[in-house]
């Protein structure tokens, strides 16, 4: 078997086609190409970091990060999310994923990335845990509730922190990208980015308590949070794992604002 780290986007469009066929052989659908080329190729904020594994002309294992970076007072830091992990069922349980893993963490440590992070889903966060070493707190979780019922959240709880990082959807490279992933329309609103979804809206980024009034009326809206705001799992539909990995910087996953603008890239 052979492996490779590649960290250009040039170099990664040859693998186009051997990596379609290995999602399709993992999950059993076609990949969206359009959002492939949009989280990887079309991202401008860096190149991304994958590793390969083939044997013989057989793509069997793929890990991938791309740039994600997040923000604070202090600056912007270089770091990447965590996607699109597979390796096929002929090659597992023969540590291929955490070769793989570390392969890539180490090209990116060479190259200056803070952190990785990402949102493992619950079938592969042990994984994650116990054999990358990711620091896994307890789980987040998107909760649904009115309108109404967010904003008297937001005057009870803590939703939002200065101090913490975010993506900096201020950047407008930044936002022109993120808000133009395919399959999704997103409304920007002077910092506040929603999207419909279905019968309800989902919450992507607010800076300021005062803008979720502008949020449209009569419509559950989902936002993710996390566990520490315990006092809102009343409201949980479902747990979401979030976690990272320090690579040249340390990965405090309490200083990061967890948001949908993180997690809805996928």
């Amino acid at each position: 078997m052979k492996t490779l780290t590649i960290g250009t986007k040039a170099e990664l469009a040859r693998h186009q086609g051997p990596i379609e066929k290995l999602f399709i052989d993992c999950f059993g659908s076609r990949m969206s190409l359009e959002l492939w080329q949009w989280a990887y190729l079309a991202n401008p904020n860096g190149e991304p970091w994958v590793s390969l594994c083939y044997d013989d002309d057989a793509l069997v294992g793929h890990y991938a990060i791309i740039p994600l970076p997040l923000a604070s007072a202090e600056g912007r830091l270089n770091t990447y999310l965590s996607m699109t992990t597979m390796v096929a069922a002929s090659h597992r349980q023969h540590g291929l994923f955490v070769k793989l893993a570390e392969n890539t963490y180490e090209h990116a440590a060479q190259a200056g990335v803070d952190f990785v992070m990402g949102f493992p889903n619950a079938m592969s966060a042990p994984g994650f845990k116990k054999r990358l070493f990711w620091d896994l707190p307890p789980s987040d979780y998107v909760a649904s509730m009115s309108k109404a019922q967010l904003l008297a959240a937001a005057r009870d709880w803590p939703l939002l922190d200065a101090a913490q990082c975010r993506l900096d959807l201020r950047d407008e490279a930044l936002r022109a990208w993120r808000l133009s992933r395919p399959g999704a329309r997103y409304t920007w609103d002077d910092g506040l980015v929603y999207k419909e979804f279905g019968d309800t809206i989902d919450l992507l980024a607010f800076e300021r308590v005062e803008q979720l009034n502008a949020l449209p009326e009569g419509r559950p809206v989902n936002l993710l949070l996390p566990a520490s705001l315990d006092g809102l799992l009343h409201f949980k539909t479902f747990d979401y794992p979030f976690g990272g990995r320090s690579i040249a910087s340390t990965f405090a996953p309490e200083k990061i604002m967890r948001q949908m603008a993180l997690s809805d890239v996928f």
